[in-house]
């Protein structure tokens, strides 16, 4: 069965992957130094999820943005 060819990202959806991009690397870079958590990592089996979240979210921007497109 053949894969259905993807379509150009629309320029909203390039903006928001952008975006994505830009919020999960200054997350993931840990700025405020653990002021700002969203879930403490000090939690039991709760406290990487966050940053496992915003992996996601920056494995989903870069495949919008630089994923190969078939034709």
């Amino acid at each position: 069965m053949a894969e259905p060819a993807r379509a150009e990202p629309g320029p909203l959806r390039s903006i928001a992957a952008l975006l994505a991009i830009a919020l999960a690397l200054v997350y993931l870079s840990n700025v405020g130094q653990g002021t700002f958590e969203l879930v403490p990592d000090a939690a039991p089996l709760f406290g990487n999820l966050d940053e496992v979240v915003a992996s996601l979210v920056l494995f989903w921007g870069s495949l919008t943005l630089f994923g190969r497109r078939r034709s």
